[in-house]
Formats: structure tokens, sequence, C-alpha cells
């Protein structure tokens, strides 16, 4: 077998406690894309997307925070670097009547 030919196969030596110790922690994930990824993800998806379409149409959400205040961090996807406090105020059976 030939450089070109193995260039695909994995190297174990790339697994070894010394070798992962910098590296960081969402380096590797193995089976986030594709068809190999989570068989769960898209009932997640939609139980997040049901929560929150009740969540906003029973409440009047606000954020305790001003938009300045707000700060980011980049992870495996770009989150709050400080948990955000919300208000959230009942609406009115008026307000949350879909026939109006």
């Amino acid at each position: 077998m030939g450089k070109k030919e193995r260039k695909h196969v994995g190297r174990q030596s790339n697994f070894l406690t010394d070798n992962i110790k910098d590296r960081h922690p969402f380096a590797f994930v193995p089976f986030s894309a594709g068809s190999r990824n989570c068989i769960g993800q898209r009932f997640a998806l939609l139980e997040e997307k049901t929560v929150l379409s009740w969540i906003l149409r029973n409440f009047h959400v606000k954020s305790l925070l001003r938009r300045d205040q707000l700060r980011t961090k980049a992870e495996l996807i770009l989150r709050q670097a400080k948990p955000v406090k919300m208000l959230l105020t009942p609406r009115t059976k008026k307000e949350t009547n879909n026939n109006n």
C-alpha cells in the first residue's frame, strides 16, 4: 500500500493522551453531521421548536440585560458568555387566541 493509498487511514498515535492534551475538546466531533449523525437530533430539534413556540405564544419575553451588555463566545456554537436573565409575563387570553 503506497503513501497515496494510506492517506485516508487514521493513525492511532493521533489519539494517544500526549497528542490530545492540548487539543480543543470540540476539535473531533465524529458523527455530528451527514448520514451518521445523532439519531435523536431531529426529535430534539422538533421538541425545542415546540417548547419555544409555546413560550412565545403564551408569554411576553423580555431580556433584563441591555443589548450592549450581551457578550458572546464561540465554542462549538455561538453562545452567550454569561447567562441571560429573561422576564416572562403571561399573555392575556385575547393575545393568545389564534381566531382573531
